[in-house]
């Protein structure tokens, strides 16, 4: 979605203007912040009309794909071919950047999981997956590369599941099943990845309830909600004035919400697509701005895409590897999925470093004063600690310090992402140098020094 951002008048020429008339005499013109009326007028209301006319075509696919499923009626292959057909409308209408190279990918894709086992297990199963990231990279519009990325994103983990899932599956995949799968119009466009067998799930019997629809609205205006506050509130509050770090903060802040726009639009789409509410869950704002620790925020920034990375990357390589190697390729897989992008890689594996250094002090500290201040927190019913928020102030008070702290990093952090005309292309690598240089690399100086602190009281 292209950002909407606010309505500058076009006799708006800064501070102060000045105009000259005939008698040479300057007049100054003291430009004043947009009021609510005029922030509704030209932000608000074509922010919200725009958006909901955008997203009215794939709700209606969304609703389709719902009532196929829930008609007895209708043969298992039909509803399959129902589906893929509202896919690859919703592919041509939004997305027609990559219409036919999604196409193929998904057809040569299914080719590859009917090869002998031996040529599709282990790292080989991500090699085509690979490639079409390589073709895009290379080939494609850099501006059409950036608006497809998130789709292929999507069709890429769906595929690496099935193929990574083919040994407890039950013979070879379904080709219908399979391209429902693929083409499934309910998370195609804004995700999230879901589970072969919890699309096959969506061919049932089940008797129509209504109060999805009710769950749906409510996702629909948290989403809108959200879009309102990224795309106007935030400029209209804190100017480019309000100081660099303020500056950050309101960028990373509108980065933020702009994706849990996303996320509850998906999650609204997918509630009228017939998935059932507990898949429906994406990500959680609360323990993200308010967030006990960095790996809490990352583990809920994308709930499906997180349970993805652990099951298919993180848990093997740990395996083999060992845990600090099955951090570094998580993060190196995320930055993957996401494109061959200097800025997001920085990101990501600024993160595989700060949250390997934060769960692991915070363990060492848990262990040594006995105490409940781990990253993850425990079971109120199940905590074996001696000191707990409970019966210490100070537990809270050391978990509410690291809490800052991840908001401090996820400012730092965020302000890449901001909505200067580069993000139609992707950001390079000297607007992520630039950004941070800004900061005085803040958040990697106390990264640095946290993991000192953590190397010497090991």
């Amino acid at each position: 979605m292209d950002s909407v951002v606010m309505y500058e008048d076009d006799n708006d020429c800064g501070d102060q203007c000045h105009s000259q008339n005939a008698g040479d005499i300057d007049y100054e013109y003291i430009v004043e912040q947009e009021t609510i009326y005029d922030l509704y007028n030209y932000c608000l209301s074509s922010t919200l009309i725009d958006t909901f006319e955008y997203l009215v075509p794939l709700i209606i696919c969304a609703l389709i794909c719902n009532v196929a499923g829930r008609i007895s009626k209708i043969p298992h292959k039909v509803f399959h071919c129902i589906i893929a057909t509202t896919g690859i409308y919703t592919i041509w209408h939004y997305v027609n950047e990559c219409f036919y190279l999604l196409l193929i990918f998904i057809c040569l894709y299914y080719l590859f999981l009917c090869l002998p086992k031996k040529h599709r297990q282990g790292t080989k199963i991500f090699l085509p997956c690979l490639l079409l990231i390589l073709y895009c990279e290379i080939f494609m519009k850099p501006k059409d590369w950036h608006k497809v990325r998130g789709v292929m994103m999507i069709a890429i983990m769906k595929a690496s599941s099935i193929a990574n899932d083919m040994t407890e599956l039950e013979g070879p995949v379904n080709l219908c099943e399979y391209i429902g799968y693929m083409l499934c119009s309910v998370n195609l466009l804004f995700g999230p990845w879901t589970s072969f067998e919890s699309y096959v799930n969506l061919y049932k019997k089940t008797s129509w309830n209504l109060w999805w629809i009710i769950i749906s609205i409510c996702y629909l205006i948290g989403a809108f909600f959200c879009l309102c506050i990224s795309n106007c509130w935030m400029n209209w509050i804190l100017s480019n004035s309000a100081g660099k770090w303020m500056v950050a903060f309101r960028d990373a802040l509108a980065f933020r919400t702009s994706h849990y726009f996303i996320c509850f639009t998906a999650s609204s789409i997918m509630l009228a697509g017939g998935y059932p509410l507990s898949q429906t869950v994406i990500t959680n704002p609360l323990k993200i701005e308010m967030p006990r620790s960095l790996v809490q925020v990352v583990t809920n920034w994308n709930i499906p895409m997180h349970i993805w990375l652990k099951t298919y990357v993180f848990r093997p390589c740990r395996k083999q590897f060992g845990y600090f190697y099955g951090i570094v390729m998580t993060y190196a897989a995320s930055s993957l999925l996401h494109g061959l992008n200097f800025q997001l890689a920085a990101v990501l594996l600024s993160l595989a470093f700060y949250t390997y250094t934060e769960y692991n002090l915070r363990a060492l500290l848990a262990n040594v004063f006995n105490a409940c201040i781990g990253s993850k927190p425990c079971s109120l019913h199940k905590c074996e600690h001696l000191n707990t928020p409970v019966n210490c102030y100070w537990v809270t008070l050391v978990n509410a310090v690291f809490g800052a702290l991840a908001i401090f990093h996820l400012a730092y952090l965020g302000l890449m992402f901001d909505t200067s005309e580069a993000q139609e292309t992707g950001y390079s690598y000297s607007h992520t140098i630039n950004k941070w240089s800004q900061l005085g690399f803040a958040s990697h100086w106390v990264a640095f020094a946290t993991y000192c602190a953590y190397y010497l009281i090991r």
